[in-house]
């Protein structure tokens, strides 16, 4: 069965404070928008933020995952005895 509903964090766009996680249809998804939100952290009007509900902690999760470069960790050092 497809997934229909997608739960949308609406945030700060100053300070990324979570005002609140909203579920709408797929259909009527909007990520982008012009809208001013009131923020409790900031005490004003600040522009409305919107992301997908999960999407950073699955981001951080895959990322956490990936192969070690030999390159991004400490140097290795080797000794060459020439033998």
């Amino acid at each position: 069965m497809p997934i229909d509903q997608v739960s949308v964090v609406r945030m700060c766009g100053a300070c990324r404070f979570e005002i609140e996680v909203i579920t709408v249809k797929k259909d009527n998804m909007r990520l982008f928008v012009d809208d001013k939100v009131w923020c409790e952290i900031c005490q004003s009007e600040q522009p409305e933020v919107r992301d997908v509900a999960g999407r950073l902690e699955t981001i951080r999760t895959e990322q956490a995952n990936y192969p070690v470069s030999p390159t991004s960790g400490p140097p290795v050092l080797t000794r060459n005895d020439g033998g």
